[in-house]
């Protein structure tokens, strides 16, 4: 009886020592991040957003669409499973946005480095995730190019034009292609008109960048360079200080050293050597008056170049 009684004290000891201690603490769901919480102290926190990321509750997934977003087109909540409730709510760098945005929200709201987080659904059925917006970056929309025709000895400058959605200044780089090599001093706008020749393929390659990286490489047709014509550059002499009138005519071409002349208007008895270029006319026994003449120069790739003037001659004092 006494060991009975010993063994009963003893169980009950052991009993109100186990009443005695603390109930196990109920683990509460916490806050969706974002959202505001209390510390201990009772004081309003605002949990630190994190990095792009996503959190789920109570099988309900939430996802921003696209993955890498920029500051142009709009953003998708892309959500699976059943949120407790139908409440879709966006925030941007922690302030709400105006309701209405629905499961999309476009870049009227949003601007580079913004973060963007949605929450739908409840703390033990739903879901949050967030990003980070990207830098936009330029590209080029357009190109012009000085001179309008590309040939040999021209010196050409393209300028090109671009845009960038985050209103960035947008600088380029340049690469110049002749018949498909890149050289590694053509990297200029400009590209010097000694540097090719008739029937040369030129291209350019063109990157537009801003302060956080490149856009995409624009690349222009691939242009051949064309013949070009012969241009006489010499003038006539209009003065006749004796009876042998001669006038050489003299031809710039970037392509050609060779040409062929000829004078499809000329008062008789002028000529020209159709190989030099000089024009003879003995003006014995030529009566006063007005003479038209035209000269046209060829060269061995049928381009022409022309000129034409008129002489006065005057009855002799």
């Amino acid at each position: 009886m006494f060991v009975t009684r010993l063994f009963l004290i003893s169980l009950l000891g052991i009993l109100l020592t186990a009443c005695e201690k603390d109930p196990p603490a109920q683990q509460a769901p916490g806050p969706i991040s974002g959202q505001k919480a209390s510390n201990p102290q009772g004081q309003s926190v605002t949990n630190p957003q994190p990095a792009p990321t996503t959190q789920s509750v109570g099988g309900v997934k939430v996802k921003i669409m696209p993955e890498n977003p920029t500051s142009t087109g709009c953003l998708r909540a892309a959500i699976e499973g059943l949120p407790g409730n139908s409440n879709v709510v966006w925030t941007v760098n922690n302030e709400a946005v105006p309701t209405g945005a629905g499961t999309q929200l476009c870049n009227d709201h949003y601007k580079r480095d913004d973060l963007v987080s949605v929450q739908v659904g409840t703390v033990d059925q739903g879901a949050q995730a967030s990003v980070t917006i990207a830098n936009s970056p330029p590209r080029i929309v357009g190109i012009s190019s000085t001179p309008g025709e590309i040939f040999s000895g021209t010196d050409v400058v393209v300028e090109p034009a671009a845009d960038d959605a985050d209103g960035d200044v947008v600088g380029f780089t340049y690469q110049w292609l002749i018949n498909g090599d890149a050289d590694p001093l053509l990297t200029e706008s400009k590209l010097p008109g000694d540097r090719f020749t008739k029937g040369d393929q030129l291209q350019v390659l063109i990157v537009p960048y801003d302060s956080f990286g490149e856009g995409p490489t624009y690349e222009s047709y691939v242009t051949t360079v064309p013949n070009a014509a012969p241009r006489i550059t010499s003038e006539p002499p209009q003065e006749i200080t004796a009876l042998d009138y001669q006038y050489q005519v003299a031809v710039s071409d970037p392509d050609d050293s060779t040409f062929t002349y000829r004078l499809p208007e000329a008062p008789t008895g002028m000529t020209i050597d159709t190989v030099k270029g000089l024009i003879r006319w003995s003006l014995v026994g030529v009566p006063p008056g007005p003479y038209r003449i035209a000269i046209v120069v060829t060269d061995p790739d049928g381009a022409e170049g022309a000129q034409e003037y008129s002489l006065t001659l005057t009855a002799p004092q």
